[in-house]
């Protein structure tokens, strides 16, 4: 039985990042949640060999990142492609961070779903 699922938004409609860099959400405290239901949706990419990347990410202490288990490092949905991945949640803080690669890249995405309660 799948815990209460609360809306979640990580990257608004639609959030654009340019440069070869990593980008990150704020950090959300989900000490009450077991995963985090994610739709990712991206545009075309700008640039020269341009590359994007997305990671779930989780930390015990909001300082040191560690990859969330449940969906492999730098998903990418594709070009106007949107997917959902369930990230499983183990540390008290979630966060994506975005990778864009390539020379002058510029991306446009957004990531929005659920946060699912832990059952007690």
């Amino acid at each position: 039985m799948a815990g209460e699922l609360t809306p979640l938004v990580l990257l608004p409609r639609y959030t654009t990042y340019a440069g070869q860099d990593d980008f990150y959400t704020i950090g959300i405290d989900v000490t009450r949640f077991s995963s985090a239901i994610v739709n990712i949706w991206r545009g075309k990419l700008l640039g020269t060999t341009p590359t994007i990347g997305f990671t779930f990410q989780e930390s015990a202490d909001g300082y040191n990142w560690t990859n969330c288990a449940g969906v492999g490092p730098g998903v990418d949905p594709g070009q106007d492609q949107e997917l959902q991945y369930t990230a499983t949640l183990a540390k008290q803080w979630f966060r994506v961070k975005v990778t864009l690669g390539g020379t002058s890249p510029i991306g446009t995405c957004w990531a929005v779903g659920f946060l699912e309660e832990r059952l007690t």
